[in-house]
């Protein structure tokens, strides 16, 4: 009997030995899944505005791109659901002129653009579930200021748009194209 009650307590010390033992690391890397939550309410883009001088025939103009949540459009859904305010794009250009003597300043173009301003270019359904995401400065080419534009979900994880073109004349003429060009095409200008 006092041989069983030393192998128990023998086995009892064992079993508590090895239990308070170091764990020894596995390499596995466990973390909790972050769950993102959706927002309490409609999300606005951030404003922003830009302004260049740029020379279109010799003569300085002045491009000013001014973005904004409006809050007054109806309100674009997201396929997880979100809500988000669509946005409006006012671009100014001014052309300048300085002899020395005098100096002149007179507006060439003003447009508010909305989403609505490309809907002959983008799919109906696709449009309603879009928001106007952008219009940037391009380039200059010969007598016209080009400007891309795009249309498309504003989630910000998001990649989908439609790429345009705005082109505004020296005369402040304005057309709108489905921009064609390739990534490498846009890099190379």
């Amino acid at each position: 009997m006092k041989s069983l009650q030393t192998l128990f307590i023998a086995a009892l010390a064992a079993v508590a030995f090895s239990a308070c033992g170091e764990k020894k690391p596995t390499g596995d890397i466990i973390a909790k899944k972050q769950v993102e939550k959706a927002p309490s309410g409609p999300v606005k883009m951030q404003d922003s505005r830009f302004m260049e001088e740029v020379k279109v025939k010799g003569q300085s103009c002045y491009v000013n791109i001014v973005r904004r949540a409006d809050t007054s459009l109806p309100m674009v859904s997201g396929d997880d659901g979100s809500k988000y305010y669509d946005n409006v794009i006012d671009v100014t250009i001014e052309s300048h002129k300085d002899d020395g003597a005098a100096y002149e300043s007179k507006p060439l173009f003003q447009k508010t653009f909305s989403k609505q301003d490309f809907a002959s270019y983008v799919n109906a359904k696709y449009l309603e579930k879009s928001a106007l995401l952008g219009i940037v400065f391009d380039r200059v080419d010969g007598d016209k200021i080009i400007f891309a534009a795009s249309v498309g979900e504003p989630d910000v994880l998001s990649d989908e748009y439609v790429p345009l073109l705005i082109t505004i004349s020296h005369t402040g003429s304005m057309t709108i194209t489905k921009d064609t060009r390739l990534d490498s095409d846009v890099e190379n200008n």
